[in-house]
């Protein structure tokens, strides 16, 4: 699990670690280890998320992964496979707004107050956020998405080696350099200087692994700095 999730992901394609994790999976149910089966569940949703599979079989591998992690009542995978679910329905056209968690079941507000008011649970709301910047970005909303970028920054320690900490960089990226243009003018350089930050460490990633999200970022820093 450890090396499908936290190894692989960094050196190759993330697909490269699925076999891993589904192998993991089957052993972790084999000897009953409850712990290692509801991780494994919640990292394979990553993986096929991440892969770019298809969003009706991602949805069913994470429904499958949080009904088995509300089974074993396991709080925390409960938090991030939930998470992992609603950018995954909105993604779908499966909630009331696009690019919103909410659809009468889940309601962003209730799950933020509750982060709030739990600073144990920061690995967990890290991946809210980072999933919440995901799905603001796309939606075009780009002031949400710069600052649910902000509200993850502040425990991206938690997640050291997590491939969310990839999406983090990549769609922090896109959301600052999307933003630049409806920033206050006495804000735009803020907000380019964050866009070459999050390039920058993504280009250590793509020396690692070819990965190309560096060159997409990149070509978004030189029109911006130009007009800057």
């Amino acid at each position: 699990m450890s090396f499908g999730s936290f190894v692989l992901p960094w050196t190759r394609h993330v697909r490269a670690g699925r076999d891993f994790l589904h192998r993991a999976l089957q052993a972790a149910n084999k000897r009953g280890d409850l712990n290692c089966a509801a991780y494994s569940g919640g990292h394979l949703a990553t993986n096929l998320l991440a892969a770019g599979d298809p969003l009706v079989d991602v949805q069913r591998e994470t429904e499958n992964a949080l009904a088995f992690a509300q089974k074993t009542r396991f709080g925390f995978v409960i938090d991030i496979t939930a998470t992992q679910l609603g950018l995954i329905r909105t993604l779908g056209g499966l909630t009331p707004t696009f690019g919103s968690f909410d659809d009468g079941q889940v309601e962003e507000l209730r799950i933020e107050r509750r982060f709030t008011r739990s600073p144990d649970l920061a690995h967990a709301a890290c991946w809210y956020w980072i999933r919440k910047l995901q799905a603001r970005f796309l939606a075009g909303e780009y002031a949400a998405a710069v600052e649910a970028s902000s509200r993850a920054q502040s425990r991206l320690w938690t997640l050291v080696s997590h491939f969310e900490t990839a999406e983090y960089y990549f769609y922090g990226a896109l959301s600052q350099a999307a933003f630049c243009d409806s920033a206050p003018a006495g804000e735009r350089r803020r907000h380019i200087e964050a866009l070459a930050a999050h390039h920058k460490q993504l280009q250590v990633w793509a020396a690692n692994c070819g990965a190309r999200r560096a060159a997409g970022v990149l070509a978004e820093i030189g029109p911006l700095s130009r007009r800057s």
